[in-house]
């Protein structure tokens, strides 16, 4: 499990670290990395083909080769061998775990089988399977995928003539064979276009699953290179997220770049299919259901005999984002330094220890959790003395020291951490010693201790102490029996195992010392190690406090020891046994209505799982719906705008029309009556007749820039923009005698939509020219004013017209809401609303009063900077 949990401490860094650090620790080099697929190239890995083409992969620092299957290809066995460091395969890695190999699985995509069997229209049934001809791959494949759901209706697979498969549709089509097993996804497909009629049998419907879309690798990438794991884990499911929402985009990449044999509409219908296997809008991307694996262990033990005690714990990625934070340094040093050597303390237990070259002991149990956090393996270095002990520091034989006093000052090349644990003294003396409650009474009496730093710490708390430091604990035991000492000064957790090993029947505890004042233990960091003494820092900042205290207590011995009573032993027992009875009784019972409410449990699922893909459905439909709408709406309102725009023109024709007509008369009055026409007459009246046509063409051509879309935003002078407005406006004005006053900066550009801010404009000054048309008021004006503010320009018309009434504000931006009865369509302010919000990130606001009404808009001086 170390390498499992080394995996976690990058999970939630690797974006900070993306740029990566090769073998060689290039910083802006790509790690070259394999992904094995387990089919030719389509959508069912349009996930992995995303992240790849959009760049997912490159900004976690992998350059990933997507690897095509090849016929009698083993893709676990291209995983293990190092041939590919990555494979996408089915629920079948999980029997090859259970059957030894070293696999982990990082993320699991499909939710309900993909493969199913498809069968001629006559099969409506597993049971009608019995004696026909089933096209399939290997018989373990077959077996592994729909054994169990045959089992459920009591077919054999003996009873049922498997064919070689030939990965096509023809042998079924020519009714050669009477069902074959095929991929949901695309299959069904083929038959729709060549009009085959079929029935589908899929264990999904049964609420029975083997999955199809498995991502995995190796123990070994995960215990080498976990950075990489992490990162390519997480980029694979960006990509997932992108292709699910990027349909039509990843199917034409995958069309002109992978599968040009693959059309656009088989895709399209692949991707439909892929949607529903993921169910993204139930399931995150990637999870792993552990209910679901530990259910098809359960049967694949049963069908493959399979039982050697394996767990999922070693197969499944742990998920666990990284506690630690290490930066990319601390990071590189845990890849660098698997095993760190650790000075013990020289006959120190249950403090610390080694046993059979094994670490025990308090301490033992703290670095195993934080081995656990960083991955780091410690080594215990053992000491035969305090001496030796000193000479292995002074040495850097050891990184680390695996306790010390926190100020302890003896251990000149050691940096202490922050304190693991705190303890107080334990006086142990001979039998007849009476107990100390009062550390005066010991002054001038003579106490042993095993370390420096014990005497130094005692002397500050009690300078009056007459203390001397003895390693040895058989002679400090003997200098206790001939009264040569008073009393052994040991720390609280190690007095139970000094009395147990040497003072057996011979030393009590006699009194406690530094209660008030407890003795602080760090873990020693040599000190020109820095980055593992950050490491340390945080490993232990992440061990809970509680945690440290029950590893202390757990080997804490019972410090009281009483004789057993066999008869309440027995007695206990007894009830111990009636109780196990009462359970077992119950447990028979419970077992046999968790099978009943298991059985209902997956007869609702079925059925959840139906009404959500019908809500799914139903969900695509209704946007495709919203999306038509929006569509209509748009053209209604461009159409309302266009009705408006010819009035207008027909308002600026009339008079140069009624101009020609009148010129072209009089020559023709002329001729008629027989006058004489001169030469310079004629020229100048067919001049004035072309001018007016160049009008009446500028005329159009504007009529026709104002309806063509614009496809990216333009730049264009704020004042040549209101020019171009008010050029359509223009007889409207004139015709109601209405003053439009501009105050504009010229010297305000923008890069927006042109036609679009047109269109919005005109609709709202056409409509402040309508609320005239309806009032009898002098003196009419429209005010246009425009500023700029930080990175926006604020747009207001302002009209006198007498303001609209409150109970119309709230529905004044809503579609076919209209103050002006049937004159009016009521889309100009929802489409102006729609456009200035959605294309242009902008806003639009109206305040009115009894005298008039002012709308403003607000939007981004260039949109390109959005």
């Amino acid at each position: 499990m170390k390498f499992f949990i080394l995996t976690i401490l990058f999970c939630s860094l690797f974006s900070s670290v993306e740029a990566g650090v090769n073998q060689e620790h290039k910083p802006n080099a790509l790690q070259k990395i394999s992904l094995q697929l387990h089919w030719k190239y389509q959508f069912e890995f349009a996930g992995f083909i995303a992240a790849k083409e959009k760049g997912f992969y490159k900004n976690a620092g992998l350059d990933v080769a997507l690897k095509e299957y090849q016929t009698g290809m083993d893709v676990v066995d291209e995983v293990l061998s190092g041939r590919a460091e990555y494979g996408v395969y089915n629920s079948s890695i999980l029997l090859e775990y259970l059957q030894g190999k070293p696999l982990v699985l990082l993320a699991s995509f499909f939710k309900r089988s993909a493969l199913v069997l498809i069968t001629q229209s006559y099969i409506h049934s597993p049971k009608d399977l019995v004696g026909k001809k089933v096209m399939s791959s290997l018989v373990d494949d077959f077996t592994l995928n729909f054994k169990p759901y045959l089992d459920g209706y009591g077919v054999k697979i003996a009873d049922i003539q498997m064919v070689k498969q030939t990965y096509n549709v023809e042998a079924f089509v020519k009714g050669e064979v009477d069902a074959m097993t095929a991929f949901v996804s695309d299959q069904p497909h083929k038959l729709d276009k060549l009009g085959v009629k079929y029935n589908i049998l899929n264990p999904s419907d049964d609420n029975l699953f083997v999955l199809q879309e498995e991502l995995f690798t190796s123990v070994d990438e995960v215990k080498n290179h976990p950075q990489r794991v992490c990162a390519f884990k997480e980029a694979s499911i960006k990509g997932w997220q992108y292709a699910l929402a990027h349909k039509k985009e990843i199917a034409k990449i995958i069309h002109e770049k992978y599968a040009p044999q693959l059309d656009m509409e088989s895709l399209e219908y692949e991707a439909k299919a892929i949607n529903k296997l993921i169910l993204p809008f139930i399931y995150d991307i990637g999870s792993i259901d552990k209910n679901f694996l530990n259910k098809q262990m359960q049967l694949f033990q049963e069908n493959f005999h399979v039982d050697n005690g394996k767990t999922l714990d070693d197969f499944i990625l742990n998920p666990q984002i990284n506690r630690l934070d290490l930066s990319e340094e601390e990071q590189r040093y845990v890849e660098e330094n698997k095993q760190i050597p650790v000075c013990i303390n020289y006959d120190f237990f249950p403090v610390d220890g080694d046993k059979d070259g094994k670490f025990t002991g308090i301490m033992s149990d703290v670095f195993a959790l934080i081995s656990k956090e960083t991955g780091l393996k410690f080594i215990p270095v053992e000491s035969k003395s305090e001496k030796e002990l000193l000479e292995h520091l002074q040495e850097k034989k050891c990184k680390l020291i695996s306790i010390m006093a926190t100020d302890n000052v003896h251990f000149t090349t050691m940096k202490p951490t922050k304190p693991v644990y705190a303890t107080n003294f334990t006086l142990l003396s001979s039998l007849e010693r009476s107990f100390v409650d009062n550390p005066m009474s010991l002054k001038e009496k003579v106490l042993l201790v095993q370390k420096e730093s014990f005497k130094d710490y005692l002397n500050v708390l009690y300078p009056y102490l007459n203390i001397e430091v003895e390693h040895n604990k058989n002679v400090m035991v003997k200098k206790i029996l001939d009264g040569r000492a008073y009393a052994i000064v040991s720390i609280d957790e190690q007095a139970d195992y000094f009395i147990d090993k040497y003072g057996y029947g011979k030393l009590k505890i006699n009194g406690f010392l530094a209660k008030n004042g407890l003795l602080k233990g760090s873990v020693g960091v040599q000190k020109d190690e820095p980055v593992l003494f950050a490491i340390m820092q945080k490993a232990l900042s992440s061990i809970p406090r509680q945690k440290l205290e029950s590893i202390q207590n757990r080997w804490k011995l019972t410090r009281y020891h009483e004789r057993i009573d066999y008869f309440l032993l027995w007695l206990v027992l007894g009830v111990v046994g009636i109780i196990f009875l009462i359970m077992f009784y119950y447990q028979r019972k419970l077992k046999r209505f968790n099978q009943i409410l298991e059985h209902s449990v997956a007869q609702k699922t079925k059925a959840l799982q139906k009404a959500n893909e019908l809500l799914q459905d139903k969900v695509q439909k209704k946007g495709q719906e919203l999306i038509q709408k929006d569509e209509i709406l748009t053209s209604q309102s461009k159409q309302a705008v266009m009705g408006e725009m010819i009035s207008m023109i027909a308002h600026q024709w009339r008079q140069p029309l009624n101009t020609i007509t009148l010129q072209v008369s009089n020559l023709q009055l002329k001729y008629m009556m027989g006058q004489e026409i001169a030469k310079e007459e004629v020229m100048k009246t067919l001049e004035d007749i072309s001018n007016t046509i160049l009008y009446l063409s500028d005329t159009v051509d504007d009529f026709k820039t104002y309806f063509h879309p614009n496809k990216a935003p333009e730049n264009i002078a704020l004042q040549r923009l209101l020019d171009k407005t008010i050029k359509f406006i223009l007889p409207r004005l004139k015709a109601n005698k209405i003053d439009l006053q501009i105050e504009c900066d010229a010297a305000i550009s923008l890069q927006v939509y042109v036609n679009e801010l047109i269109q919005v404009l005109l609709n709202i000054l056409n409509n402040a020219i309508d609320a005239y048309e309806s009032q009898n008021i002098n003196n009419q004006t429209i005010k246009l004013t425009c500023k700029v503010k930080d990175a926006n320009v604020h747009i207001s018309v302002t009209d006198r017209a007498g303001g609209i009434k409150e109970e119309y504000l709230a529905k004044l931006f809503e579609p076919y809401f209209s103050t002006k009865g049937k004159n009016g369509t009521g889309l100009g302010l929802y489409m102006s609303k729609m456009i200035i919000e959605k294309q242009f990130e902008g806003s639009i606001t109206v305040q009115t009063s009894k005298f008039g009404t002012t709308f403003t808009i607000v939007i981004p001086k260039d949109l390109e900077k959005k």
